[in-house]
């Protein structure tokens, strides 16, 4: 038997069905129309047999399942019975539980979190010192007796530099990690 994860886009087109199904089919759909909070982990994903999921698709196109579709308040578009509509962005297995992600080598993938962290820590720096550099040359040139155009001038000016020489910093940087 093949199993479909039962993601909340699924849940929400099934449930109008409720009224319209006929009753062997919505007693055997409802089990999985109940609420349940859903867990992070991989293994507590709700899943829905497939062959349920084709027998409510080949009933919305019979003539009597169209009928009760358009019927609906308000109406249900057949279409979204298509099994291609059902399966979108769901996630299909052979067993009852999706079995958990294991990275193939965990040490690369350590190895890659670190180097995103180090990345996003030198992001920051560098806005910091941007920042940093043009508050400080405002505050400095306080003192000078510059007019205050020239002050903020002068601010943007030594800010545009630091942040190109942090730009030329971290393309160094990349390149080095990526070698």
């Amino acid at each position: 038997d093949l199993n479909v994860s039962l993601e909340p886009h699924l849940l929400e087109t099934l449930r109008p069905l409720r009224d319209v199904l006929p009753d062997d089919l919505f007693s055997e759909l409802s089990p999985y129309l109940v609420s349940r909070k859903r867990s992070k982990k991989a293994k507590d994903v709700p899943t829905i047999p497939y062959d349920l999921l084709r027998r409510v698709s080949l009933w919305s196109r019979t003539d009597a399942g169209s009928a009760a579709l358009q019927n609906h308040s308000p109406p249900l578009d057949p279409a979204s019975y298509s099994m291609i509509s059902l399966l979108a962005g769901t996630r299909t297995s052979p067993e009852k539980k999706f079995p958990a992600w294991t990275p193939s080598d965990p040490l690369a993938e350590r190895r890659r979190k670190i180097d995103d962290r180090k990345a996003i820590s030198n992001v920051v720096n560098g806005f910091v010192s941007v920042i940093g550099i043009g508050i400080a040359t405002w505050w400095a040139s306080e003192r000078t007796g510059l007019a205050l155009e020239w002050r903020t001038l002068l601010s943007v000016l030594a800010a545009i530099l630091v942040a190109v020489a942090e730009v030329g910093l971290y393309m160094i940087w990349d390149t080095r990690r990526t070698a």
